[in-house]
């Protein structure tokens, strides 16, 4: 009998409901465009972590000029 579960023991409809694999029912375009979305979003709070980073280096490099 075969195996259908992943290593972590969830099933591919598990990773479905969780929204890890796309469903049958969603086309290979609109996984691929909710993955670029996310993806982009996750840089978006990158780049403000990074800013902050940035504003608070100055800060201490430089005092409140």
């Amino acid at each position: 009998m075969a195996n259908n579960n992943y290593p972590s023991g969830m099933t591919v409809a598990d990773w479905q409901h969780v929204g890890e694999l796309p469903t049958r029912y969603e086309t290979h375009l609109e996984y691929l465009r909710n993955e670029r979305s996310k993806s982009l979003d996750k840089i978006d709070k990158v780049n403000d972590y990074i800013h902050e980073l940035d504003d608070e280096i100055r800060q201490l490099e430089f005092g409140d000029e």
